[in-house]
């Protein structure tokens, strides 16, 4: 399906729209400016439709882990609404964004106006590994002021076109600012053609999927890169209680390790491997408990974990390595440092990693770096955080909440406004006649 307009059309018409669009789009830009509390309105608004459960019927037809769906619900319905949203606007924009500034610079005669606008048209290409992502990612390019163009991935189910087309609903001046494709990733002319018609390329996505995107902007077109991450705990053995390992444990089945701040891996400050094999033993129950709660449904997932463990299992007979089975979960003692991703799925890598080694080993994997869970004593922490931070870090959350967010969050640490936007100046003389 195609979003164009408000209206959503069949697939097959995209070469038809994709030949009109460069015309769409100049007009749009030519005659019109987006006013983000026009955006901030309309969320606001689908936010208490979905917290009215206007929307529980289509939610409920989703192939979608059901089991989840209250608690992401929650999270949405809070970031959609107004104040959240004007919260993350004033936060990354400023309190007067795209209100122009005279400023005189020291040492000048003459003051400039500086003007923040958005950089155009955004082309997203979104990743599938969170429900509903790709319509977040265009919320925040309409925050900015731009026009938006989305390639939705496969696995989107058709939660984000239909939210969107909602949001066009509830205020159709949005209309001309919000254009979803359903472009297959092989259909690398389309793709290409609709990057060359954009300012900026945002793409969310593995390490191949980046790579292929570079290879298709052009050189000017600005590239905003929400990368492949990899999350970890670490752990100081002297902290160690029941309820930490209880919100550790959900945290990696509710997720499922398909996010970037999913926990891969599970560093203990220490270097003795038996302290290793001792943690695998006793966290193992922690796993199968999460596994009861939130069950991996997903066939080929299982399969494919199943598969991975057993070859490691193998693995293991010719070195120190450790494999531990439960119930639905498994854990993998190993004797290396390195950050690496897990079979995911409820299957978590357990390695050790004493703080003295910790950054220097943490900066080998320094493009992969974004969120830590950390567990240790308080008179720890300030040094422990700011060693992890230091590393390259730029997220240190309680271990249950690596993948919490908050309206206030950076993408990666960075303001995703701020990269959506451009920063104009002009000559004060000018500014009567610019009608800014």
């Amino acid at each position: 399906m195609i979003l164009i307009n408000g209206n959503i059309i069949p697939s097959h018409m995209q070469n038809k729209i994709l030949e009109d669009l460069p015309s769409m789009l100049s007009q749009t830009l030519a005659t019109s400016m987006l006013n983000p509390y026009w955006v901030i309105e309309a969320c606001d608004r689908l936010s208490k439709k979905l917290a009215n459960g206007d929307y529980n019927h289509f939610i409920s037809r989703l192939p979608i882990d059901q089991t989840l769906v209250k608690e992401e619900l929650h999270t949405v319905i809070h970031m959609l609404k107004r104040e959240s949203l004007l919260c993350k606007l004033h936060t990354e924009l400023g309190s007067k964004p795209f209100e122009p500034e005279i400023i005189l610079p020291p040492f000048e005669e003459r003051a400039i106006i500086k003007h923040t606008y958005p950089l155009g048209v955004l082309f997203h290409i979104a990743a599938g590994n969170a429900d509903g992502l790709p319509a977040c990612s265009i919320v925040e390019g309409l925050l900015a002021g731009n026009i938006n163009i989305l390639k939705l991935p496969q696995a989107d189910k058709d939660l984000s076109i239909t939210l969107l087309a909602e949001l066009i609903t509830i205020d159709p001046r949005l209309k001309e600012y919000i254009y979803v494709f359903d472009t297959p990733s092989t259909d690398l002319e389309a793709m290409k053609y609709m990057a060359q018609l954009s300012d900026g390329v945002v793409v969310w996505g593995g390490d191949l999927a980046v790579a292929a995107v570079r290879k298709m902007v052009n050189p000017g077109t600005k590239l905003i890169e929400w990368g492949h991450k990899l999350g970890f705990a670490y752990i100081v053995p002297n902290a160690i209680k029941d309820s930490a390992l209880t919100a550790l444990a959900l945290h990696i089945f509710r997720t499922k390790q398909l996010l970037c701040s999913s926990c891969q891996t599970i560093y203990i400050d220490t270097e003795n491997i038996d302290e290793i094999y001792s943690f695998c033993e006793m966290f193992l129950p922690f796993m199968e408990q999460a596994a009861i709660k939130y069950p991996i449904n997903d066939i080929g997932a299982i399969a494919q974990s199943s598969l991975q463990v057993y070859n490691a299992e193998l693995e293991s007979l010719f070195s120190t390595n450790r494999t531990y089975k439960g119930e639905g979960a498994s854990l993998i003692a190993k004797s290396d440092h390195t950050l690496e991703l897990s079979f995911m799925f409820g299957n978590c890598l357990v390695k050790p990693l004493s703080r003295h080694q910790l950054l220097e080993v943490l900066r080998q994997s320094k493009p992969y770096l974004q969120t830590a869970g950390l567990l240790c004593l308080a008179k720890d922490y300030p040094v422990l955080s700011n060693l992890l931070l230091r590393a390259g870090i730029v997220r240190v959350k309680e271990l249950g909440k690596m993948s919490d967010i908050t309206c206030m969050d950076a993408h990666d640490g960075d303001y995703p406004l701020r990269r959506y936007t451009r920063i104009t100046e002009c000559d004060a003389i000018e500014y009567d006649t610019l009608n800014i």
